[in-house]
């Protein structure tokens, strides 16, 4: 198993096998407002192998900000099996999408922490980004 990729993005869903999103790969988000009501989505691609169809692997997303103080979390899992047609030894893409409408309690730095898998085989990937005043330069 591993994490393909892992994206954020302001909508995302997965219809008839295919990631579908809007807005995404960002890492700066503006607010008017603190709290910041946050309304986003994860894409997340993971690739199981052909000797781990038929096992079910663990999956959290959380979002903390810079102190690691944890503001939401999905857990989830991701288990796929392996059709007739698949040629031998070939892997699999799963496809999930994570949506979080929360409210962050200030402007500054957040991170999603992606985890797929558990134990030594677990994977992780962490996502900056940052929320700041209306009207801040980005760059």
């Amino acid at each position: 198993m591993q994490l393909e990729y892992a994206l954020l993005t302001d909508h995302a869903e997965v219809v008839n096998g295919k990631l579908y999103l809007m807005g995404g790969g960002w890492d700066v988000l503006q607010s008017r407002q603190e709290p910041v009501p946050l309304r986003f989505a994860v894409a997340l691609g993971v690739r199981v192998g052909w000797d781990e169809t038929n096992r079910v692997f663990p999956v959290t997303v959380r979002v903390e900000d810079d102190d690691g103080a944890v503001h939401a979390q999905a857990q989830g899992s991701v288990s796929v099996g392996r059709p007739p047609t698949l040629p031998p030894g070939w892997s699999q893409l799963a496809k999930l999408a994570v949506t979080f409408s929360i409210a962050l309690p200030r402007f500054g730095g957040y991170r999603v922490v992606v985890e797929v898998g558990d134990g030594d085989t677990a994977e992780r990937r962490t996502l900056p980004f940052r929320v700041l005043p209306a009207g801040t330069p980005t760059a």
